[in-house]
């Protein structure tokens, strides 16, 4: 079976003939290829005959160029092969070469087949061929027309036509490909959301993209109208160490709005590493800093909301701890004194007893109410605090701590029966007279005096300290007790705790004492510690403000600093 037409090919016929077809990387530009021949013979008005054939011309034509004539012939085969063949006194020649179809081939190897003769012999050769296989549909014109340019005469080829025409298809091929190069550099760039210009080394722009022209406009030359020379320095300087170099600038956009840009430099060079421009990216990032700027305030309040909501959440653990405790503490502390009540009550109402021992009773159900009064009031007082209901209200009132302690002492020794206890007073520096609310302050010299007392034995001394620097008061109560342990010493200010946690510690409490002097101390803006031993006795020491007021002037004035300082890292 003969080869049909369709899969004729002028390539494969070269290869059996051994002749050398050249392979190019690129896509051989046709465009060029046809104004070249046509300029080529109307410059030099030589009379001469032109074959162009390829599968897209569908008939047969002919066109004057000057005084020489453009023959187009179709080729009815599947292939993208495309024939030059020119015969004339002074030039013949003879280009055969092949288009790559973009959609059967990879983008990244588009490749065409090239081959260029002079030689009559091989050009005489390749045009039978031609004419025996792809000229079979045409007319008998237009057959007398190729059979006639078959039989041309040719004479001895002049090399000077030869060699400029060979320069011409080079040149004009090579400058054609760059140019399509450089069109799909910009093309490529017109993708990106940045504006882009290609800049020659003295600083002239050569190309910019769509975004650039839209951003800035077309009327920039150089890159000088755009960036002023101080930043000129410092792109060029950074870009020339191989470096890209960045920074955030405000500029001028074709919209007459000042924007932040991002400005991007970097140096490129030619094939032989020479410098040979920079490429400019610019980025808006106007909008973007806004949305930086709400989020860095969105974090901040972000901040203050956790800071809040953990100060909420450790109340309510507090308060869960609190619960806890009291239940825990409930059953005999509070019941205790209910007991004794009930029990004595009992007694007087269904015995007759005398008069001294029915006074008796009487006497051990108050105490017992009292003790019961005590310790509601205690826990009372510490669960307001602790869910922020007292008041932080300060009294303008001077109050002497000298005579409050003795005070203090004298109610609470009558407490303890016959137990007996010594004070010692020391007073330092200024006299110990502070601007305070009588009532808490009492309470917390009675618990901090009733504390030392309960864990002192009889006879004990009691030795207080008040030093007044002008500004703060510390006061100091120690005893001569048990002591405690370090550990011990870590919790004693939380609710419910104590140092004794046994069923048959000799003295009543459910440990809210020290707690309740921690709150009063706090709520001066004062602080309260101690410092443990065994078998010691333990030290309690306080700070309290000479002048409340002050204080929470200050910490108000210290308030309003941290959030400016907020306010200015989250506007840089």
């Amino acid at each position: 079976m003969k080869e049909s037409i369709a899969n004729k090919s002028i390539f494969n016929f070269l290869e059996r003939l051994n002749f050398k077809v050249q392979s190019l990387s690129f896509r051989f530009p046709i465009e060029t290829l046809d104004e070249l021949l046509k300029r080529f013979y109307k410059e030099h008005d030589y009379s001469a005959f032109l074959v162009q054939a390829n599968k897209n011309v569908t008939n047969l034509t002919l066109n004057k160029i000057t005084n020489s004539y453009l023959l187009k012939v179709p080729i009815h085969n599947q292939s993208n092969e495309h024939l030059y063949i020119g015969l004339s006194d002074v030039l013949s020649f003879m280009v055969v070469f092949d288009e790559p179809d973009p959609e059967k081939q990879n983008v990244k190897e588009q490749k065409s087949n090239f081959f260029l003769t002079f030689d009559p012999a091989v050009i005489n050769t390749t045009f039978n061929f031609f004419y025996k296989n792809y000229c079979k549909l045409l007319t008998v014109k237009e057959k007398k027309l190729l059979i006639k340019l078959k039989n041309i005469k040719n004479t001895e080829l002049n090399p000077h036509y030869i060699s400029k025409f060979q320069e011409a298809l080079l040149i004009n091929t090579l400058n054609d490909n760059n140019k399509t190069k450089r069109e799909k550099i910009v093309e490529a760039f017109s993708f990106t959301d940045d504006s882009i210009i290609i800049t020659d080394i003295s600083g002239s722009i050569k190309e910019a993209n769509k975004n650039f022209e839209k951003s800035f406009g077309s009327k920039y030359q150089s890159i000088r109208e755009i960036l002023s020379q101080v930043m000129l320095d410092e792109a060029v300087r950074e870009a020339s160490r191989s470096r890209a170099w960045h920074a955030e600038i405000n500029l001028k956009t074709a919209t007459g709005k000042t924007e932040l840009m991002i400005v991007s430099c970097n140096l490129f060079k030619d094939e032989l590493k020479r410098p040979n421009g920079f490429v400019y990216s610019f980025k808006n990032v106007t909008e973007l800093k806004k949305l930086d700027n709400i989020n860095k305030q969105l974090i901040a309040k972000l901040r203050e909301s956790n800071l809040q909501l953990s100060d909420v959440n450790k109340r309510l653990i507090d308060a869960d701890r609190i619960k806890t405790d009291l239940l825990s503490v409930v059953s005999h502390e509070l019941k205790t004194p209910i007991s004794s009540i009930i029990g004595f009550s009992e007694l007087i109402a269904h015995r007759d007893y005398d008069e001294k021992t029915i006074h008796d009773f009487a006497q051990q159900i108050t105490e017992a109410a009292k003790n019961l009064d005590r310790l509601v009031t205690d826990y009372l007082d510490v669960a307001s605090n602790q869910f922020g209901i007292a008041s932080d209200k300060l009294h303008t009132m001077p109050v002497n701590l000298a005579e409050l302690v003795r005070l203090s002492y004298r109610e609470q020794e009558l407490k303890f029966g016959k137990m007996k206890f010594q004070l010692e007073l020391n007073c330092l520096g200024f006299e110990p007279v502070i601007i305070t609310e009588t009532q808490n302050v009492k309470k917390l010299f009675d618990n901090l005096l009733n504390n030392s007392m309960k864990y002192s034995p009889d006879g004990g001394k009691i030795l207080v300290k008040i030093l007044n620097d002008g500004e703060t008061v510390t006061l100091s109560v120690a005893d001569q007790g048990i002591g405690m342990t370090f550990e011990q010493a870590q919790h004693v200010f939380e609710p419910f705790y104590r140092a004794d946690n046994s069923v048959t510690r000799e003295f009543t409490g459910i440990g809210l004492g020290l707690a309740v002097c921690k709150k009063i101390v706090e709520l001066y803006n004062g602080s309260i510690w101690c410092e443990p031993g065994i078998d010691m006795g333990t030290v309690f020491y306080l700070t309290l403000p000479v002048n409340p007021h002050v204080a929470k002037k200050e910490a108000a004035i210290k308030n309003q600093d941290i959030k400016k300082s907020i306010e200015q890292d989250v506007k840089r």
